[in-house]
């Protein structure tokens, strides 16, 4: 297997790609994409959006390198056809080794990521950990100054970093998640529903994280979420996915103002009036 290139351009490239996933108690396999073709450009941001199993999550955990990063064999994604290629990786040939050696640089935030922090360690260790678990090799004082300023950017005092996720609310542990899941500096990010159980108001601050985080790394994102207002402040490219199929793909000003298919115009529709919902119950 071909060896990461950081370089490569675009970042994601996805070719007819469909995705399974196998066949349990006694069921047939369940197909959740189909035939989905796009690319991101390197430092491009796109939003995958869809209703409730759509595929957009499965796909998303695939782009990750996540595919079989579960320990129930029947939620372990397989591709049935095409492929995909991530910073020049075929996620098709991706073995164990290769899987390790790929998510050290692209980013995985898991829908509601928040809830599965690890219980056992304070906030201060969750966001070391991962740097911890790739290298010892690293300058600690560097380091908490730039955890220090994401803090900052989140609306979390520093004292938080002694709490465990017991002694957070909801939408802290979801912050503290989001800047879990960039301590690597990943120029790739996948991040399913990032501000998913946080309130209105603080929303915006994990959309100053992601936009401070693009501005230093020039990183390629991949976003899935219904808040509008973070769709507004990062997106570009949107593509629209129903029952596993894409049924819109086109610049974020086009697909909401222009759109062509009826799905894609009741999604818009949606967001809007959730937006508008949030503003009035503020």
């Amino acid at each position: 297997m071909a060896g990461v290139d950081l370089d490569a351009d675009p970042a994601i490239h996805v070719s007819d790609l469909s995705l399974s996933y196998p066949a349990h108690g006694g069921g047939r396999s369940f197909h959740a994409v189909e035939g989905v073709s796009f690319d991101v450009q390197r430092g491009e941001v796109l939003a995958l959006l869809g209703e409730s199993g759509s595929g957009k999550s499965t796909l998303a955990r695939f782009l990750a390198g996540r595919a079989k990063d579960t320990g129930d064999k029947s939620a372990r994604i397989r591709a049935t056809g095409g492929d995909a290629h991530v910073l020049g990786t075929s996620m098709r040939r991706l073995n164990r080794r290769g899987a390790a050696r790929l998510t050290a640089y692209v980013g995985h935030l898991a829908q509601d990521a928040g809830a599965t922090l690890p219980p056992e360690l304070n906030v201060g260790d969750i966001l070391f950990g991962p740097i911890v678990e790739r290298t010892k090799d690293f300058d600690r004082d560097e380091l908490g100054a730039v955890i220090a300023e994401m803090m900052d950017i989140v609306g979390l005092p520093l004292s938080k970093l002694q709490e465990y996720p017991y002694e957070l609310s909801k939408g802290q542990r979801q912050r503290v998640a989001v800047m879990r899941s960039l301590m690597l500096n990943p120029p790739v990010l996948v991040a399913d529903e990032p501000t998913l159980g946080v309130d209105a108001n603080s929303r915006p601050r994990i959309v100053d994280l992601l936009r401070w985080y693009r501005e230093r790394s020039s990183a390629t994102l991949v976003l899935i979420s219904h808040d509008i207002g973070m769709l507004e402040a990062l997106v570009q490219d949107v593509l629209v996915m129903q029952q596993g199929r894409v049924v819109g793909h086109d610049d974020i000003n086009a697909i909401f103002r222009q759109a062509d298919h009826v799905y894609v115009q009741q999604l818009a529709q949606a967001l809007r009036a959730t937006a508008y919902d949030e503003i009035a119950d503020e």
